[in-house]
């Protein structure tokens, strides 16, 4: 177990330390690169899903290792920082831990490792910039070459080729503003049907309202409505405390009864003489004043979701209020059109043509609720690999180029090393091996023939050579085979960054939580997001 101590030092075994980062790494090593396979992830309640990509599968396993929970927070935040590299970052972080091991049972001790690899991870970044390759502009046709690679080995290459277009249109539709961009997915259709609707989608899937209810027809298209905003509940005011009446009679009940039906009424007129031909309330809406509007045309939506609100708000130009009361034509905006149609068993709205923001939102379909969702979060992932690149202006050769050539980078520099630390260069190189010996295995090929035949190519001057979707060497850039350089660095810096911070562990300690006290301010107790019951080092 990590925590365990030798009686000469007090440290950790050096056997030890790596055994939990290495199982998470070992767990998802098989799905990088075009050939990566799938995981199969089973939760609680039976509930299963399969995917290959790196960080959805540590988010869902239930890790109870310290040490692997230190990898989980590094891929947690490569994904956040980033949206892709977990999967590299994760295998580095194993390789680097397993070349620590190695050197502390050669007589290492940690603050030497930790030097080192701090020296010869500085040392290739510092070269990375050597194997950059400048983006043009957001027309760069290798843009989309870059989005294409996010996606390869997680779809077939039909498909590929459509989640980079369906990134590219939707990115230019927005000026590349992500923040503009909204993504929707539904099961019941094909990738083939997604589409990039220029707009707003409302999901009504959310709300009470039912079109079917209503009477509307499953596909309907207003042009130039004016849209309302009523941010409060639509009805009859009900008391804050508690308060009774008594009706002595039958004329004292039907007096009460239309005094709220006038009421009602007077809501339902308001709105109409406002001329909104939709009416979005962010809570609940009387089910008579409901059905009252719509009777007198006016497209009813309550509960209508907070953050859905203030898009539809800003948008369309219009001034929310707190009451139907205050509601004229002055508080009002519009559309260009609002269209309703059912995108598989789901109910939504599309508001096109928003004259005060540019907004697109991506409709992505999938024939069950599975791959609906995986197809967004593959689209979520070609966003923001296009987006990092755009934002750093600089990309690389894929396939394992570039870690192999730090690697050749890294064992010339540690020649020049008089002492035994250039042995911790070296473990640094053939931990930034692991990327193309992992590609090379994922592929069916032998990882060290391939390793050899791509460094021969690169002291022939051919960089750019890493390992091609056969498993075989190929020139990356000619392949099209690109990634965002910010991808690759951060991971690297992520990788050493934890790796070092391991390294000073010298002992676990655990305590009850009945024996400590906890501090608001550095409490940082381990919550799983994914609820699934998979423990790494037990």
């Amino acid at each position: 177990m990590l925590g365990e101590t030798t009686e000469d030092d007090g440290s950790a075994e050096p056997n030890t330390t790596h055994i939990a980062a290495g199982e998470l790494a070992d767990t998802i090593r098989t799905t990088l690169g075009p050939n990566g396979l799938d995981k199969m992830v089973i939760g609680e309640n039976g509930t299963v899903i399969v995917t290959n990509d790196g960080s959805s599968i540590i988010e869902w396993m239930d890790i109870t290792h310290p040490v692997g929970r230190l990898v989980e927070q590094t891929a947690a935040a490569q994904d956040s920082a980033v949206g892709d590299g977990t999967t590299t970052a994760v295998v580095l972080v194993g390789a680097l831990l397993e070349e620590a091991a190695t050197l502390r049972s050669n007589g290492f001790h940690p603050t030497t490792i930790i030097d080192g690899y701090v020296t010869a991870a500085e040392t290739a970044l510092d070269q990375l910039e050597q194997y950059e390759r400048s983006l043009h502009s957001r027309h760069d046709d290798r843009l989309t070459q870059i989005a294409k690679t996010a996606v390869t080995g997680r779809w077939d290459d039909a498909s590929t080729d459509r989640f980079a277009e369906l990134t590219l249109s939707a990115l230019r539709a927005v000026e590349f503003d992500t923040s503009r961009l909204t993504l929707k997915s539904y099961p019941g259709g094909e990738l083939r049907d997604s589409v990039c609707l220029d707009g707003v989608v409302v999901d009504l899937e959310t709300s009470s309202t039912s079109l079917d209810a209503l009477s509307h027809p499953s596909i309907q298209t207003q042009d130039e409505p004016a849209i309302a905003m009523v941010d409060a509940e639509i009805g009859i005011e009900e008391p804050n405390h508690v308060e009774s009446v008594e009706l002595q009679d039958a004329t004292q009940r039907n007096a009460f009864q239309a005094h709220e039906q006038d009421r009602k009424t007077e809501l339902v007129e308001q709105v109409v003489q406002s001329g909104a031909a939709v009416l979005f309330c962010q809570k609940s809406i009387d089910e008579a004043v409901r059905t009252a509007l719509a009777q007198r045309g006016v497209l009813p939506v309550e509960r209508t979701r907070r953050d859905e609100f203030d898009v539809i708000t800003r948008v369309t130009g219009t001034t929310p209020v707190m009451s139907v009361d205050e509601l004229t034509a002055d508080n009002t905006g519009t559309v260009a059109s609002v269209t309703q149609r059912t995108v598989g068993t789901t109910q939504t709205l599309t508001l096109q043509g928003c004259p005060e923001e540019q907004r697109a939102t991506l409709l992505l379909r999938g024939g069950t609720p599975h791959v609906a969702e995986e197809v967004r979060r593959i689209v979520a992932d070609c966003i923001d690999v296009t987006r990092v690149t755009l934002d750093d202006g600089a990309f690389l050769p894929g396939g394992g180029a570039v870690p192999t050539a730090l690697a050749m980078d890294i064992a010339a520099l540690s020649r020049g090393i008089p002492d035994r630390t250039q042995l911790v260069f070296d473990g640094v190189g053939t931990a930034l091996e692991a990327i193309p010996r992992t590609l090379a295995t994922n592929a069916g090929t032998d990882p060290l023939s391939t390793l050899t035949a791509i460094k021969q190519r690169h002291d022939g001057g051919s960089e750019t050579v890493g390992v091609g979707p056969d498993g075989h060497p190929h020139d990356m850039i000619a392949a099209g085979v690109l990634e965002p350089s910010t991808v690759f660095r951060s991971a690297l810096q992520r990788a050493v960054a934890v790796v070092t911070q391991i390294l000073r562990v010298d002992d676990i300690v655990r305590t009850s939580a009945d024996e400590r006290t906890v501090d608001a301010e550095h409490d940082h107790a381990h919550a799983a997001t994914g609820g699934y019951p998979w423990a790494v080092g037990h």
